[in-house]
């Protein structure tokens, strides 16, 4: 299989150890101003992406493209690209650019197709913000449907290009891009929820995006716990871990309660000011009736705790 020009690679490379760093630096969703900061390669500015094109490379690449991007439509705008679709080999679906697999954009997407080229996904959570994944790849060019089959791999395939069995890698890509599609979901359902509450802890009203989480009232593994903002709480790291672990409860009309073994505890400062002292107060819930959490799922997740505590 021929492989990507050197100068093509450098770029990559240096792509995704940017792209690392600011997901380090800001969380796993990042906002279109971060991205369009760019990175630096050899003292020169380079750009991840473009707000308008789906199909993105800087002008120094030679070959292929760098990026893909979907994004969600603010209001009543219609998405450029339609990308919800599954194929049926598992991989995400990405349309061409109109419907010549010719045009220019989508040219470079079939080279790196042909030479089995990583690239980076942004994919769209909400307007503005995106979930980055890399390195994705384009396993097949569907002609029939007018899109691309993109596969999700392990940061290291990109890193160290090795001869590997096809059919391994092939199971190593699937497996990763079902693995990518759960944290999309995460992603997105805590992005929705931190929104909902203000980006502020719905017990202790903490506002930093860094420490907070989307908390699920009823888990996953229930068939009523879906990811959605009804079935979630914005809590900090504590308030989350003390949630998860029924050592901390909300009852249904949001009253805020601690297990008896919790409050028997003797400890420093932050056992009492950071859980004991939030006890019989009231859950800060979103100003909008529609996402605040539903009654049934409080009383069921209440009840547990009481259970359990």
């Amino acid at each position: 299989m021929p492989t990507p020009s050197d100068n093509d690679q450098a770029i990559r490379l240096a792509a995704f150890k940017a792209l690392q760093a600011l997901v380090e630096r800001h969380g796993e969703v990042l906002p279109w101003e971060v991205i369009a900061e760019g990175f630096q390669l050899h003292g020169e500015q380079h750009l991840f992406a473009n707000r308008t094109r789906g199909i993105f490379w800087p002008r120094q690449m030679q070959e292929t493209a760098l990026s893909i991007k979907t994004t969600v439509p603010r209001g009543s705008r219609v998405a450029r690209y339609d990308d919800d679709n599954i194929a049926s080999d598992g991989a995400f679906l990405y349309k061409f650019q109109g419907t010549d697999v010719e045009a220019r954009d989508n040219r470079r997407l079939v080279r790196a197709q042909q030479l089995d080229a990583p690239l980076v996904y942004f994919y769209g959570i909400e307007p503005g913000f995106y979930r980055p994944l890399w390195p994705v790849y384009i396993s097949d060019v569907d002609l029939a449907s007018h899109s691309f089959h993109v596969m999700v791999s392990e940061p290291e395939t990109a890193r160290q290009r090795f001869v590997a069995d096809a059919k391994l890698l092939s199971l190593e890509r699937r497996y990763t891009t079902v693995q990518a599609k759960k944290r999309l979901h995460q992603a997105a359902f805590r992005q929705h929820v931190l929104n909902a509450y203000e980006r502020r802890c719905a017990v202790c009203a903490f506002p930093r995006t860094e420490l907070l989480d989307g908390a699920h009232i009823l888990p996953d593994r229930d068939e009523r716990g879906h990811a959605e903002v009804p079935n979630g709480l914005a809590l900090c790291r504590l308030h989350h871990g003390a949630f998860d672990t029924n050592l901390m409860g909300f009852r249904p009309d949001g009253v805020i309660e601690l297990a008896p073994s919790l409050l028997a505890t003797r400890d420093g400062p932050t056992l009492e000011h950071a859980l004991k002292g939030f006890v019989g107060k009231t859950l800060h819930l979103p100003r909008a009736k529609e996402l605040r959490p539903r009654t049934l799922y409080l009383e069921e997740r209440y009840e547990r705790f009481r259970q359990v505590g």
